[in-house]
């Protein structure tokens, strides 16, 4: 999977079981614009995938991650002095520890965690 870089295209990443990941899908919605949206409940991201996101988004790895998380506080306490490498085992096989969802729009990408920021990004 290669992320799109055009204009005419919404790409977010989010999980369906996080509210505001909806919220900021059904605001998307409203664009007039094609949306791909990448639901990480049923599409796995590879470690590849999180560079090339952490990369854009000019951020660590680790940054990527909502250390407080009930998910992430549940499964892995107060795990925080990692390698770049096991930032990424966590987030590949735990998505649910995402910090926000991940919207591009050709050059721009952004972690939105306010779903009405989706009224003012395209």
């Amino acid at each position: 999977m290669i992320f799109a870089n055009t204009n005419k295209e919404i790409t977010i990443i989010y999980s369906s079981e996080d509210h505001i990941g909806q919220q900021i899908l059904a605001y998307a919605h409203t664009k007039d614009l094609p949306i791909h949206d990448i639901d990480l409940e049923h599409v796995k991201l590879t470690s590849m995938h999180w560079i090339e996101l952490a990369r854009r988004l000019n951020i660590e790895t680790k940054d990527l991650i909502n250390v407080e998380n009930p998910d992430f506080l549940q499964k892995f306490n107060d795990l925080t002095d990692l390698s770049k490498i096991d930032w990424l085992k966590l987030l590949e096989h735990n998505p649910s520890i995402l910090r926000a969802p991940i919207v591009m729009k050709g050059d721009k990408i952004v972690m939105m965690s306010n779903p009405q920021d989706m009224l003012y990004f395209v």
